[in-house]
Parts: structure tokens; sequence; C-alpha cells
């Protein structure tokens, strides 16, 4: 053989060999394993010790192979075979080798196809917390909780990675970090408890004007997965930030496409000074420091005035800060619509956030459809949820719900994150509402932990009602914000099977006894709730203190609700009328008494007369009121209804109902609701949800119809054929009514001989 040939010769030899196709099969072999093993076995670890395993194995199957044919040539019979067995030879080689290439393939089959199953990134990698990092130096003390904020968005949604929301990392952290800081097993428990797959660590250290960020990514199994450093400009913290998730992902990183080009999700300012004072306000939101939160984001949009994100957070907070604006106040709104107008440069999450508040602010019922979509795309965001819990409870009447669909929004917030006050406070007020002990006191409970002592307070003396009512009324006087309860206690008084409204009437009364505007209100309290029982003498006594009062000009409409629920003698509609009579104190005025005359003369069925006045109305200034417009022409649904078409006034009158919305002036709307619901209730085929509406869709000061609301839905219930409800809600109503004025008594008369008709229909 010529030295030429030599090197191809070993190489038929070598592939020849047993050893060498066993080698090759098990490699085939090794490498299927390995990737379906890569695939399907969530712990790394467990994969790394197969790999090892397998390598052992290697050794050991191609050494035995080895030695097998070694000792099978030297065998007599081995060497008597001669040429016998050659064919035998060549066909088992070329099964080998097949088998190997189809190991090999069914190997790079299931490599292919290891994004398609697991995603752009490994199984623990898909769901990660970051958590706080540890800080040194000056001028960083900022970036310990807020990075946080910073850098969950620019890992959420890329590939198969979700994180977990801040809030929710941040009140876990809170309830392990009692000294401020975690170990990594307390970190990697932290983890666990937000169901993370895996968690973000790390630290930022200031070295002159640099500064240095240095973060891990371990499975919260304690297996490290990434580790990444950057260093640069102190001034360029965003830009780091974003060199440091690119480096994380691109060790975790096992789609076949490039890793994603990042940018700090929602915080399109550069300005460093507006990111600092943005995520300190973002601590004193979470709070509820509501006067330090506006200072803070105030200043974050004083730095950044295109600053999406930071006029977002400054509108929920003027939302809250009832001092300074409240839901639905001009400054809420303008900086609802601010953080619309600069949000083309947000992710579609933080953008659809910002779209559904500014409908929310100017009490759009599309907010509500944007958030129920937003929880289902997001069902683990905790804010998401806050706001769609706060949408039903602003609109409840306007979107006949059940009760338990009002709570479910807060429920699901106080299981992600239990330290974010605002959605405790509003469930308290539903439980106040709805006469519901049991959860107020749990609610109450989640906000002393959450909230400041202060703020509690206010909650824990509305307790009382429960526990100790006789001292209510004292120490709700001591209060000077006692309103922002009230009302709800109020509510809940209604529905109440053990007490009525009357029994807060002497808590209300030592309220009364302040001076100025504040009187004024609780007098107006007092007044509309002796209305709501009939009691109308008593109230009469309220009303002429009030209209002795000039101010008492300014809201004519409250004294005219009495006439319009029908409550009130031919005496007292005279001079209710009277208040909305003559020539208005200034063109909005003028609009708003046509308005009201509209209405009272829809109470008294003259339609053509009623259409004039909306007419007339509408012609007139209304600036003050940006939501007449749409209620007359909800009265002019309300007309049609009454001159015989049922079918189109009902969509007329929802529609107009709809446009006003739920902001402001939203009593304005409550005779038109009131007969709205009292004639779907009144039609088989819309009578479910106009009793609902009657039981359940009143807003928090709709006093003056929600106990005659009882007579009408008992009424429905019995042409419906219920009448275990029935019997329950003419007794309710009974119950309420009990004490109204003889002139008002032939109501609780038609009650009680319902009940007697309905005893009797049960006994035969």
């Amino acid at each position: 053989m010529t030295e030429d040939h030599a090197p191809v010769s070993r190489w038929r030899n070598l592939r020849q060999h047993p050893a060498f196709q066993a080698a090759a099969v098990y490699v085939g072999g090794s490498w299927a394993i390995i990737q379906v093993a890569d695939i399907f076995v969530p712990n790394p670890a467990v994969v790394r010790w197969l790999g090892i395993i397998l390598a052992v194995g290697f050794l050991a199957v191609v050494g035995g192979a080895w030695f097998s044919a070694r000792e099978g040539r030297n065998t007599p019979s081995d060497r008597a075979a001669g040429e016998d067995d050659v064919a035998a030879h060549r066909r088992r080689r070329r099964l080998a080798y097949a088998a190997a290439v189809c190991l090999v393939a069914i190997g790079g089959l299931f490599w292919w196809l290891r994004p398609n199953i697991l995603g752009a990134v490994a199984p623990d990698a898909q769901v990660i917390a970051v958590l706080p990092f540890n800080t040194s130096g000056p001028a960083v003390e900022y970036l310990g909780e807020g990075v946080v904020d910073l850098l969950s968005p620019n890992f959420d949604e890329v590939g198969a990675i979700r994180t977990v929301d801040s809030r929710t990392v941040l009140h876990r952290w809170r309830q392990r970090a009692v000294e401020g800081s975690l170990d990594l097993e307390g970190a990697l428990a932290v983890g666990r408890d937000v169901e993370a797959g895996s968690v973000v660590l790390g630290s930022v250290v200031t070295a002159g004007p640099e500064v240095r960020l240095r973060a891990q990514l371990y499975s919260v199994r304690g297996a490290e997965l990434a580790q990444a450093q950057v260093q640069g400009p102190a001034d360029s913290v965003l830009a780091l930030l974003d060199e440091l998730a690119v480096a994380l992902l691109r060790e975790i990183w096992i789609a076949r496409e490039p890793v994603p080009n990042l940018r700090v999700s929602g915080i399109t300012t550069g300005d460093v000074d507006a990111i600092r004072a943005y995520l300190r306000g973002q601590q004193y939101y979470r709070r509820s420091n509501w006067d330090s939160a506006l200072v803070a984001f105030q200043q974050a949009v004083d730095e950044d005035s295109t600053f999406a994100l930071a006029h977002y957070r400054l509108g929920l907070t003027y939302g809250w800060n009832t001092r300074h604006g409240g839901f639905g106040s001009p400054p809420a709104r303008r900086h609802a619509e601010l953080a619309q107008r600069y949000s083309d440069r947000l992710p579609a999450r933080e953008r659809t956030l910002v779209a559904a508040h500014a409908l929310f602010e100017d009490g759009r019922l599309a907010a509500h459809d944007s958030m129920v979509r937003y929880v289902h795309d997001y069902p683990d965001d905790p804010e998401g949820w806050y706001m769609l819990g706060d949408v039903r409870y602003h609109a409840m009447p306007f979107l006949s719900i059940e009760v338990d669909d009002l709570f479910e929004p807060f429920e699901r917030v106080l299981e992600l994150d239990p330290s974010l006050a605002p959605a405790i406070i509003h469930p308290l007020e539903l439980s106040l509402a709805y006469d519901d002990s049991a959860r107020y006191f749990r609610f109450l409970d989640a906000l002393a932990a959450a909230a400041e002592p202060l703020y509690v307070e206010l909650y824990e003396i509305a307790g009382l009602q429960w526990t100790q009512p006789d001292s209510l009324g004292v120490r709700l006087a001591r209060r000077p914000d006692a309103n922002r309860v009230s009302r709800y206690m109020m509510a809940g008084s209604y529905r109440s099977e053990a007490r009525t409204p009357a029994d807060i009437l002497p808590g209300l009364q030592a309220m009364s006894t302040v001076r100025g505007s504040a009187r004024t209100q609780i007098l107006s309290l007092q007044a509309m709730i002796l209305v709501s029982l009939g009691r109308m003498r008593e109230a009469s006594t309220i009303y002429d203190e009030l209209w002795a009062k000039a101010a008492d000009r300014q809201e004519p409409y409250l004294s005219v609700l009495p006439v319009l629920a029908g409550f009130a003698d031919t005496s007292f509609a005279a001079r209710a009328l009277r208040t909305v009579a003559g020539p208005a104190p200034d063109p909005s005025a003028e609009s708003l008494f046509r308005y009201i005359q509209m209405l009272y003369a829809l109470s008294r069925g003259r339609t053509a007369e009623a259409r004039e006045l909306g007419r007339r109305s509408a012609e007139s200034a209304t600036a003050g009121i940006p939501t007449l417009p749409a209620l007359i022409s909800a009265g002019e649904g309300w007309a049609d209804i009454l001159d015989g078409d049922t079918v189109g006034g009902l969509a007329r009158l929802e529609a107009g109902l709809a446009d006003a919305g739920y902001v402001s002036d939203v009593q304005l709307s409550l005779p038109l609701r009131n007969a709205f619901a009292a004639i779907q209730a009144s039609r088989p085929e819309t009578r479910e949800e106009g009793i609902r509406r009657l039981l359940d869709g009143w807003s928090f000061g709709d006093f003056v119809y929600m106990a005659h609301a009882y007579l009408l839905a008992a009424q429905a219930l019995e042409a419906s054929g219920d009448a275990a409800g029935a019997a329950r809600a003419y007794e309710h109503f009974i119950h309420l009514w009990g004490n109204a004025d003889p002139e008002l008594q032939p109501r609780v008369e038609t009650a009680r001989r319902a009940l007697e008709r309905l005893g009797a229909e049960n006994v035969n």
C-alpha cells in the first residue's frame, strides 16, 4: 500500500470497527436524549447531570465495544468464519450508521422545535420577578426600590417572558425584608411567593462620576441562570438598565431570532431628576400619602412636561386627594388628558391603562370595557384590577351588575398586593353601603396594615355602627371628614334588616352642630333621608332653614327632588318649584332651571311641555354643566315612552344616561334613572335587569328613591311569579316606611295588602 493511500485505509478500517459504530449510535442517541430532556425536564441541574452520566457512559460503551471486538478476533470461530460473515458485518455497519443518522435527526428536530415549545427563553426564565437592588454611594438611593419599576417592564412581553407586577413584588419583599434587605434564600422565597420562575437581584454602586450596575438571574430553586454587569455615566441610568437587561437576556435566550432591542418601558423621559421624582412619587402613592405624592409627581412633570406616566400618576393622585381635586375634578381630568396626549411612545400595556384612565376621569362607560379586556390579558396586574373595580364603583348606577361583581376586582387586588391602600378603601365603603360587617372588618384589618393611622381611624369610627352605635354620632362629629363615610353608612341602613336610616339621624343631628357650609351639607342630607322615608313633615322644617339661606339658591335641584319623587304635598311643591321659577342668576343656571322644569313636566306626564322646556334648556348656555345636553336627550326618551314608543324611548333614555356619564352632577340624572329602572321592571323582557337596578343600581347619595324602590321592586317580583322575593321586598319597604306621614301611608297599606294576598296564596 502506498503512503498516499494509508489515511484512507485507516479511515475505512476505523469506520468498520464495532467500537466506532457503537460510538456513532451512542453519540446520536445522547444528542437526542439531551435535546428531549432540555425541553421536558424543568430542572437544568438534572439535565447537566444527565450530560455527565452520558459522557461517562460513552467511555464505558465505546471501551466495552473495543474490548469485545478485540477478544472476538482472537477466537477460533472468528478466524474460521473468513469471508462468510463479510456481508453480515456490512449490514450491521449500515444499520448502525443509519440508526446514528436517525438519532441525530431526531435530536436536531427537537433542537429546532425547542423555541416553539419552550418560548424564547428557558422555562425558569419565563416568569421573572425583579427585586430591589442594593445601593451604595450618593444619588442612587432612589434606584433601590425604583429599579423594580424601571427594569421589570424591560423584560415584560419579550418573547415568552412575563414579569410579576412591581406592586406585588414590593409588597412581598417588604413582608420578608423587615430589616430592609434579604439574603439569597429570602430573595428566592419572595420569588416563590409571587409564583415566579426566577428572580433578578443586583446592586448599584457609584464610583466618582460613573455608576456600576450588576445583576444576577436566579431560578427560584437556587440555580444561577445568568449574570451581567455594566458601567457608565451616572446621568445615563436608563441606557445602562437597557444594556443590563439585554446582557441578561443573551444568556437565557434560546429563540433563533436575535434578542430584541429594549428600552425602559413607560419611562419616556431622559431627565434623571424627573425619573427620581417619579420614583419617589411612586413610593408615596403606594402608601396613600397623597400630599407627598402630588408634590413628587408634579416635580416630575415640571422637569419633563411630556412625561406621560408622571401625568397619569398625577391624575390618579388628584382623584384621591379630595382637598386638592377629587375624582373627575378639573386637575384630575387635565393630567389624564395630558398623559394620553403624550402616550404615543408608551408600550401597548401602559398605553391601554392611560387611555382607560382618561375615559374613566371623563365618566365614560367605555372605560369598563377597556379594563375588562385589560385584566383578561394581564390577570396578575393589581393596578388593572384596581382600576376595573374603581370604574365599577363609580359607574355602578349605569352598569347594572351584581354586588359580588363590585367586590371581585378589589378582592383580587387584595390577593396580589394588600399594600395598595386605594384598592382597600372602596371595598370598605361598599361594605358600609351594603351593610356587610364581615367584609368590612376584613378590609379594615388590611387598611390598618397599608394606610396612615389618621386615615384608618375614620373607618374604625364608622365600624362603631355595628359594635357601639351609641357613641357613633359623637365620634363622627369630631371629624371634619366625616361626610366621607356618613353617606355610605346611610346607604347601608336602607339595606339593613336590623336598623333603618332613622336610627342614624341622631348621629347626623349631632354632626349638624357645626357651622358654615358643612352644616348646610349635613342638613341637606338629613332632609333627603326624611324625604326618602316618607316623613315629609319633618323634612319641611329643615327645608325651611335651607330655603332661608341664600346659598340654597345655588342648588335648587335638591329642593325639587321630593316633588319629582312624588312625595311632596301641594304646599311643599309650590314652595320648592319657586326656587326654579323666574329669572336665573346666570346663563348656566338658566339651562339648569329649564331642565328641572322639564323633569317636573315629565313626572306629571306633560310631554309636550317637557319637550319645549328641554329645547329651551339646550339653547341656553350649558358650560357650567357639560352633561346637561345628554340628560336632556335622556329626558326626551322618557317623553317618547310616555307618548307610547316604549322600545325606542327606552333605548334613547339609556343612551342619554350613558352619554351623561358618572362623574359630575350624577344626582341630576336621579329621576331619569329611577324612571328607567321602573319602566324596565314593568316589562317582562327587561324585568330582571330593572329589578336589579331598583335594588342595587343607586349611587351613594341617591337616598330619595332608595326606600320607595323596594315597593316598585316588590311589585315587579310579584308580577314575575317570585312570591318569596316579592314578600321580602314588601316587608322591607314596610320596615323603612312604617313611620311615613299619614298622607303617604296608602303606599304602606298597598304593601301590607300585598303581603296578605301573597300569604293567602301560599296557604292555599
